[in-house]
C-alpha cells in the first residue's frame, strides 16, 4: 500500500508558513516546499519545478520523478516530460495547440502598466472601474489583461512603468497562476523595452526611471569602447528582469546611426559596424548567460533574459520613410555575428503570418 505523503508546518516571525511536503513512498526523488502560495520541488538529478498553489496544477509521480500536469489529464505528455528535449517538447506541444491558441502566440499586448493607470496612456480598469476608484491591489490584473489572457490566448506581454519591484514580482506571480491553470499551461513571456535610463520620454522607454540600477543609454555605453562594460551592463540588467517577472528584452536595437533625422539614434551603438558588433555581442552574451549555480544548461538559467535583437530590415513601415531606408540598408547583421549564446536569441522579423500555424502543427 503506498504511503501518506508527511506534511510538516513551520513557522518563521511574520514571514508566515513554511510548508513542506516530502513524500515517503519508496523510491521518491523528489520533496516540495510551498511559500506565498508557490511551491518548488527539488528532486535528486532532476528538473527544479515551480508552480502555483492556486492554479490548480497538480504533479504527476513517474519513475520517482515529479512532473506537472499543465493540462489536467492526468497523463504525463511529452512536453511535460523535463527529460526530453526542448525541441521534442515542442513538437508535442505544438501539435496539441488549436488554430485559436496558435493565433494568440502570434500577437503582443499593448503596453501594461503595474498598476494600470487610472486616465492616459496605459489606462486600465479593474471590475470596470479605475485603479484609483477600484480598491484593487497594485499587483491584481486589470480587465484588459484577463481578457487577452484567458480570451485572446495572449501570452506575449509588454511590461512598462511598475509601481515597485515588489508589486511587479507579485503581479508576475499571479499573471502565471492564472495562464498555468488554463488551455496547456503556457506561461507568460512578460518582455520590457529599455527601462535602466534615467527618465522615461516616450513610449518604448516609458518603464524607464524606476526602482532599478541606473545607466548611460546604448549610444553612452558604446562611446566607452569597452565591450565589457556592455556585457557587465547585460549582466546585472538581466539579474534585475528577472526579479521583475520579465523574461525578454526587447533589445539591443542594432541599426546603424547613419541618418541624423531618425528619432532612435540613441538607442544605437553608433555608425561603426564593427563597434556595434562588438557591442551588440557583450549585450546580448550579458543578458542571455547564466554562470555558477544559477546556470541551467548550454549558458542559459534563471538570471537569463531573452534578447530580441531589432529592427529587422523592413520591420517598422509604419514609421517615417528615412526610418525605413537607413534600417533596410544599415544593418549588416547576423545571429552569428551578434552572439555565441545563440540558446534563446530573437529576431524582431516579419513573418508570413498564414503559413505559420500549419507550419507549427506539422
Amino acid at each position: 500500500m503506498r504511503k501518506p505523503f508527511i506534511t510538516v508546518r513551520l513557522t518563521h516571525g511574520m514571514l508566515g508558513a513554511l510548508l513542506v511536503s516530502t513524500c515517503a513512498c519508496s523510491g521518491t526523488k523528489w520533496t516540495e516546499v510551498e511559500k506565498d502560495s508557490i511551491r518548488i520541488v527539488t528532486q535528486q538529478e532532476g528538473a527544479v519545478l515551480g508552480y502555483s498553489a492556486n492554479s490548480g496544477v497538480r504533479l504527476l509521480a513517474v519513475d520517482g520523478y515529479a512532473f506537472k500536469d499543465l493540462n489536467r489529464n492526468g497523463l504525463l505528455d511529452p512536453y511535460e516530460d523535463w527529460r526530453l528535449t526542448p525541441e521534442e517538447r515542442a513538437v508535442d506541444l505544438a501539435g496539441q495547440l488549436s488554430t485559436e491558441e496558435i493565433a494568440g502566440l502570434m500577437l503582443y499586448s499593448a503596453h501594461q502598466s503595474i498598476p494600470g493607470a487610472s486616465k492616459g496612456f496605459g489606462a486600465s480598469t479593474y471590475n470596470g472601474k479605475s485603479f484609483d476608484e477600484s480598491g484593487a491591489q497594485p499587483s491584481d490584473l486589470s480587465d484588459a489583461q484577463r481578457k487577452f489572457l484567458t480570451e485572446d490566448n495572449v501570452r506575449h506581454v509588454l511590461v512598462t512603468r511598475v509601481q515597485s519591484p515588489e508589486v511587479a514580482a507579485r503581479w508576475n506571480n499571479n499573471v502565471q497562476a492564472l495562464v498555468e491553470g488554463i488551455g496547456h499551461g503556457i506561461p507568460a513571456n512578460n518582455s520590457s523595452d529599455p527601462r535602466h535610463g534615467t527618465a522615461a520620454d516616450t513610449e518604448y522607454n516609458f518603464g524607464s526611471g524606476g526602482q532599478i540600477s541606473l545607466w548611460p543609454g546604448s549610444l553612452g555605453l558604446a562611446a566607452t569602447f569597452r565591450p565589457e562594460m556592455m556585457r557587465r551592463f547585460g549582466e546585472i540588467a538581466s539579474a534585475e528582469y528577472r526579479a521583475l517577472g520579465i523574461a525578454t528584452a526587447l533589445s539591443p536595437q542594432v541599426d546603424m546611426a547613419t541618418e541624423p533625422r531618425w528619432s532612435r539614434v540613441s538607442g544605437t551603438f553608433g555608425e561603426d559596424p564593427d563597434l556595434a558588433t562588438d557591442m551588440s555581442r557583450a549585450y546580448v552574451d550579458g543578458f542571455q548567460t547564466s554562470t555558477g549555480g544559477k546556470e541551467i544548461r548550454d549558458g542559459w538559467g534563471y538570471e537569463s533574459v531573452n534578447a530580441m535583437v531589432k529592427h529587422w530590415p523592413g520591420g517598422d513601415r509604419v514609421r517615417l520613410d528615412v526610418m525605413l531606408i537607413t534600417v533596410m540598408v544599415n544593418t549588416p547583421f547576423t545571429p552569428e555575428r551578434i552572439s555565441r549564446n545563440k540558446r534563446s536569441l530573437l529576431w524582431k522579423a516579419p513573418l508570413n503570418w498564414m503559413e505559420l500555424p500549419a507550419k507549427l502543427l506539422r
